[in-house]
């Protein structure tokens, strides 16, 4: 795709490492799946964002409205494409996203690695979201071990999945009877692994390939996209996120997962109701919530 930018100097072409065209590659299917919905697409993100108008046209969608007036047209000048990209920054910036050491100048520069990082960013605040007060990764991590224990103990989200033996074992877990004994698949066919368990989470969850099988078995997976790939099934709404809340659900009444756990009181009545023991129960001291959340986590 073309990126419709006046410029004298034109981006040459770059020799990336492996893990930067993974990525580049992921990331790019992530922006597609939000374009989706106005028949938009880009091919590099790195080159597609130099005139900011897609990227205004996907601040546009994230957000569920117009941001202002993007100036959309063939051919955009170096002014013009200057305003479409700080148009798209104040968007970010009255959304609460914080951008690190980019700026402007690097999109429409072409910058990579930098434009990697400030869609990592967006997919942080848009698509994995969380009020809570784990880190994401963390948080994720701390999901899959449950949702596999005891048969698999991660702890990352790049080589740990390449043999496609734990995704497996996810899309189990949110469709019963998919690959009921997923942990005796054999760690050495990595890539049928990843490609049998991608399209059963396509078909029977409606999660979208944005990492592809070659690339999710390749020992340069790199943890952002491993990440961004398994946050669609644990954003809110998603397969791993509504089988769980069920579960929850079964043992106390809550109806997500992050502001209804804050103060550490469901956590630990799903403690108790589980045969656990928190101090001070059903009578916590109210006053000092952190202690309350560090018994039901203990």
């Amino acid at each position: 795709m073309s990126n419709g930018y006046d410029s004298d100097e034109a981006v040459a072409p770059l020799e990336l490492e492996p893990w930067v065209r993974i990525q580049s590659h992921t990331f790019a299917n992530w922006v597609n799946d939000k374009l989706r919905v106005l028949d938009l697409e880009v091919e590099d993100p790195a080159q597609d964002f130099r005139n900011g108008i897609l990227l205004c046209r996907l601040m546009e969608v994230l957000q569920g409205g117009r941001i202002g007036r993007v100036i959309n047209k063939k051919n955009v000048n170096h002014y013009e494409a200057s305003g479409n990209l700080a148009l798209a920054m104040e968007a970010m910036k009255k959304d609460g996203v914080r951008l690190v050491n980019i700026g402007a100048e690097d999109i429409a520069g072409g910058n990579t690695k930098l434009i990697l990082g400030m869609i990592w960013t967006l997919i942080r605040r848009y698509q994995i979201g969380s009020q809570s007060r784990l880190p994401p990764k963390k948080l994720m991590l701390s999901w899959a071990n449950a949702v596999l224990y005891p048969h698999r103990h991660l702890t990352n989200f790049g080589s740990d999945w390449t043999d496609g033996v734990a995704l497996h074992g996810i899309v189990e877990y949110c469709h019963p009877g998919f690959c009921p004994s997923w942990h005796s698949l054999s760690s050495s066919d990595s890539l049928n692994n990843c490609r049998n368990a991608m399209q059963g989470a396509e078909e029977l969850l409606g999660v979208p390939p944005v990492v592809s099988p070659e690339n999710f078995s390749s020992p340069d997976l790199d943890e952002l996209s491993g990440m961004t790939y398994l946050s669609y099934f644990t954003a809110e709404g998603a397969p791993g996120y509504n089988t769980t809340l069920q579960w929850v659900n079964s043992h106390v009444q809550v109806s997500n997962f992050d502001k209804d756990w804050n103060n550490g009181y469901i956590l630990s009545e799903l403690v108790c109701s589980l045969g656990g023991n928190v101090p001070g129960w059903p009578d916590p001291d109210s006053s000092d919530w952190p202690s309350t959340i560090q018994a039901g986590e203990s």
